[in-house]
């Protein structure tokens, strides 16, 4: 059963108190196979998925903002698929480097910010530094206190506490 490691926020930052005012989210799942589900908090029957590849996930999280958020990219291939293919099944290698070079661009013309919000044990918190190479607002939380119960060992772990 797929697990949420990390919902992200999409919107804009508030003019004088920061935060976000979002219009999208993000639910990053794991476990069997990481997916990327998008949905629109005003239209919340709205959503798309896609598969991300492993080594640029944030690269395609970024990419999914960009197609189907701001709409001012289209890849050769649908990337939300009824196949569930993965990005890296789906585009060669040289069109994904286009694509993210292409939308590092988009996001320097923006005005977007992202919250990501990475719990313990996601793959996002290897990429935490990819997130720093965009050009747009953003935030990350990252887990600093953590209780909960482990089935496997029968304990109660803590983190930070």
């Amino acid at each position: 059963m797929a697990t949420t490691t990390a919902t992200i926020f999409i919107g804009r930052a508030h003019q004088n108190n920061s935060g976000i005012n979002p219009t999208h989210f993000i639910q990053f799942t794991e476990n069997d196979r990481p997916t990327l589900i998008l949905k629109s908090i005003d239209l919340p029957l709205e959503h798309w998925v896609m598969i991300p590849t492993v080594e640029n996930t944030i690269d395609d999280i970024y990419l999914m903002i960009a197609i189907y958020i701001l709409k001012m990219l289209t890849p050769s291939k649908e990337l939300n698929n009824s196949e569930r293919k993965s990005v890296y099944e789906l585009l060669d290698e040289n069109e994904r480097i286009e694509l993210y070079r292409q939308t590092k661009k988009i996001f320097e013309e923006t005005k977007i910010k992202i919250v990501f919000n990475i719990l313990d044990d996601s793959h996002l918190l290897s990429q935490v530094d990819i997130i720093k190479t965009y050009p747009n607002d953003f935030e990350v939380t990252l887990p600093s206190v953590k209780k909960e119960y482990n089935a496997w060992t029968n304990k109660v772990i803590t983190k930070g506490i």
